[in-house]
C-alpha cells in the first residue's frame, strides 16, 4: 500500500470507472468544443486529465500482475486499432490513447529484460527514444510513455504518484508560458484556460485517488474500457453529426 491511513480506498475498478468518466466528458467537451460555454468547456475538459494518469498507472499494474504480457500488448493493439478511424473522425487527426499504453506497456517490458550490462541498457534506451519518438503521432505525445515508465519504476515507493505528474504540470507550465508571452492575450486566454485546469486541476487529483489504492481489482473489467473507448467516440461523432445537421 502507498498510504498507512487511508480515509479512503480505491481499487482498479473505481480508478478505471473515474477515468472512464473523465475520459468521456474531455471527448465530449472537445467533440463539441465551439458551440459550448466557455464554462462547460472548463469542465468537461479540465475532468479529462484524470484519465491518462489513471490509465498509465494501470499499465504498470496490469503489467505486473499479467500472466502473458504478449497476450496483454496483442489486446492493446487490436482494440488501438479498432479506435483509429473513430478516434481520427472525432477527436483529430492522430494516433489515440490505446497506442500510447501499448508503446508504454512495450517500454516497462523492455525495462525489465533489459538490465544487467551497459550493451543492454542501451538497447533499452533505443527502445525508449524510439517509442517516445512515435508517440508524437500520438494522443499524449512525448509525455506518455515516460509517466508509465514511472509508474513502473516507483513501484511501492511514495513518489510514484507525483513524479509522472510534475510532468503534465510540466505541459501545463510551457502552455502558460506561451499564453502570458502571446501578444494576444486578451484574445487567446479562453482557449488555454480549459487545458491549464487539464492540467493542474484534473491531473493533479489522480494524486490523491492513486495514493489510496489498495492494490485490489475490484470488480473484474477486463474488457468493458477496451469496447467502451471506440464505443463511445463513435457514439459522440453520431451525435455531433445528427445535431449538425438540425442546426444546419
Amino acid at each position: 500500500m502507498l498510504m498507512d491511513d487511508k480515509a479512503f480506498a480505491t481499487d482498479s475498478f473505481s480508478l478505471k470507472v473515474i477515468a472512464i468518466v473523465g475520459m468521456t466528458a474531455n471527448h465530449f467537451g472537445h467533440a463539441f468544443y465551439a458551440q459550448l460555454p466557455f464554462v462547460a468547456r472548463c469542465i468537461l475538459i479540465g475532468m479529462g486529465g484524470l484519465t491518462f494518469p489513471i490509465m498509465a498507472y494501470q499499465i504498470s499494474v496490469g503489467y505486473q500482475y499479467t500472466r502473458d504480457v504478449k497476450k496483454y500488448a496483442l489486446r492493446l493493439f487490436v482494440f488501438a486499432l479498432v479506435s483509429l478511424v473513430p478516434f481520427i473522425w472525432v477527436l483529430g487527426n492522430k494516433l489515440n490513447v490505446i497506442f500510447t499504453l501499448l508503446l508504454g506497456l512495450l517500454v516497462v517490458w523492455a525495462d525489465d529484460k533489459l538490465q544487467g550490462s551497459a550493451q543492454k541498457r542501451f538497447v533499452f534506451f533505443i527502445v525508449l527514444t524510439s517509442a517516445v519518438v512515435i508517440t508524437h503521432w500520438c494522443d499524449w505525445s512525448y509525455i506518455g510513455v515516460p509517466m508509465i515508465l514511472l509508474y513502473h519504476r516507483g513501484r511501492d515507493q511514495n513518489w510514484r504518484v507525483y513524479l509522472p505528474i510534475a510532468l503534465v504540470w510540466y505541459m501545463g507550465f510551457a502552455s502558460l508560458v506561451e499564453l502570458l508571452s502571446s501578444d494576444y492575450i486578451s484574445q487567446i486566454w479562453q482557449y488555454y484556460i480549459p487545458n491549464l485546469l487539464y492540467c493542474f486541476v484534473g491531473a493533479t487529483a489522480t494524486i490523491p485517488l492513486l495514493r489510496a489504492y489498495n492494490g485490489q481489482q475490484g470488480r473484474p473489467m477486463k474488457y468493458f474500457f477496451y469496447v467502451y473507448y471506440p464505443l463511445h467516440i463513435t457514439v459522440i461523432g453520431i451525435l455531433r453529426g445528427l445535431l449538425f445537421s438540425i442546426w444546419g
